[in-house]
């Protein structure tokens, strides 16, 4: 396999969301199957929506995931600078080329006029697309406008008696007719340079020889091959990987579900979780084998992306999250929930083995919380559940309970059966009432394993206090 040199050229409008991150780690396992290259180039030509403090959370999102780039912001290269917002003289270069050889002309077209024409379009049953109105305009024609204060945007000539083919690694191939194409922006008003032109010049640049995208990006793919072409400059490979939808279908973002990434962190998501669920999204794995980003890297398979759209499943998250907290060193689980539990964990409570105790009993941070408040905090404060199980059950049971505890401390399977013999209880009614008194919880961990990470004196506290409900 050669090398491949992939990107992820996301715009700083926004923070990074789910959709943006799994194209973002699917080019990343590229490059890290072929032992190529990954590139973060930040598109900032948005002069308006694009915010520095967005670029900023991009990189800071991407190094949490551990998605480490070789080129790009904060590590440099060989093609800097690495924001569009900073590359204006060299697209300038590429403009003036193109304006000599009359591949790209001015276009005063009002955006009043395009919705007009495009709905006239649609009408009569076309597709909606800029007529080539300004293609032929004479010298004297734009002139005048320029002379009213007009200013132009500059389209590029797509070939129309041309046919634009090229090979998706995924979808096959592709045949595009140029008539069918509109001649596309490659220059807004304000000079700055469109999407469809600084992509594909930056890409060609930079030497990336994989563009891995969304597939809403497919009919853009001839636009650019053809600009690439007219300036002949090289032309990637193309993987167009079906959408990410939310559950109304269209492409996953905030509206429709999607977490932002910076959410994810807060809500106390592992890395390596989100990258074994979205490694699999469009994308079949043979397996529910937990796997580090190199291990995904060597089972990417380009033949096995679906082109069918997935939808976001907050429980298969939740799935990749359970297994990295099962499967995490309790060194690792108590740097993960230390700064959440320190502060009103007691004393006298070995962190280390409250962690052990609730591995299996939590997804987050928040989970951890709760068994804290109901263990040491407000124990029988916990739902109205427990307080209506143990008012049912009454206080002479409890007070059973509290005495054959002491009597048999230490073998917590025998103080169980006295307090069976004793208070005639049995199953349900036994080991039901005392967990919701211990626990303040109707589940979870051994309830011997509680006792002794309580000790003596909390488990008979919270049986007295039981008794008195």
């Amino acid at each position: 396999m050669s090398k491949y040199k992939s990107r992820f050229c996301p715009s700083p409008t926004g923070f990074l969301h789910l959709g943006n991150l799994r194209t973002a780690l699917l080019n990343v396992l590229l490059a890290l199957q072929s032992k190529g290259t990954f590139l973060l180039r930040i598109e900032d030509t948005d002069l308006v929506r694009s915010e520095k403090r967005y670029a900023e959370a991009v990189c800071d999102d991407l190094e949490w995931m551990e998605l480490n780039w070789q080129e790009g912001p904060r590590v440099g290269g060989s093609q800097v600078p690495y924001f569009q917002s900073e590359r204006n003289n060299i697209y300038e270069s590429f403009y003036e080329k193109l304006l000599t050889e009359d591949l790209i002309y001015p276009c005063f077209m009002s955006e009043e006029e395009l919705k007009v024409i495009r709905r006239n379009q649609m009408a009569a049953g076309q597709p909606p697309r800029y007529n080539g109105a300004w293609a032929n305009a004479s010298k004297e024609e734009v002139d005048k406008e320029i002379a009213k204060g007009s200013k132009p945007v500059y389209r590029f000539r797509i070939p129309k008696d041309k046919v634009i083919n090229f090979t998706d690694l995924v979808k096959g191939e592709q045949r595009f007719l140029g008539s069918d194409l509109d001649d596309f922006i490659v220059k807004k008003q304000d000079s700055s340079p469109t999407f469809m032109f600084a992509n594909a010049i930056d890409d060609s640049l930079m030497g990336i020889n994989v563009v891995l995208r969304g597939d809403d990006h497919l009919s853009n793919t001839p636009r650019q091959i053809a600009l690439l072409q007219a300036l002949d400059l090289t032309i990637p490979e193309f993987i167009h990987v079906a959408l990410f939808t939310g559950d109304d279908g269209s492409p996953l973002s905030k509206r429709n579900g999607s977490l932002s990434v910076q959410e994810l962190r807060e809500a106390g998501y592992f890395p390596k979780a989100v990258a074994n669920y979205l490694s699999r999204v469009g994308h079949t794995i043979g397996d529910n084998e937990l796997r580090s980003l190199e291990e995904l890297s060597a089972v990417f398979n380009i033949d096995n992306i679906s082109n069918s759209p997935s939808k976001f499943d907050i429980d298969q998250l939740g799935f990749w999250q359970k297994k990295v907290v099962e499967s995490e060193s309790t060194s690792n689980l108590l740097d993960w929930l230390k700064p959440y539990l320190e502060n009103d964990m007691p004393e006298d409570v070995d962190l280390g083995q409250f962690v052990e105790l609730i591995r299996e009993n939590i997804l987050f941070p928040k989970d951890a919380i709760e068994f804290l408040d109901s263990l040491f905090i407000h124990p029988l404060a916990s739902s109205e559940k427990v307080s209506f199980i143990i008012k049912e059950t009454g206080s002479d049971f409890f007070n059973i309970a509290k005495i054959l505890v002491k009597e048999n401390w230490g073998d917590w399977p025998q103080t169980m059966k006295e307090i069976g013999s004793k208070s005639g209880n049995k199953g349900k009614e036994l080991f039901m009432p005392i967990r919701a008194a211990i626990t303040g919880h109707l589940s979870g961990p051994e309830l011997d394993q509680v006792t002794e990470l309580l000790g003596l004196e909390r488990v008979v506290n919270r049986l007295e206090e039981a008794s008195k409900i």
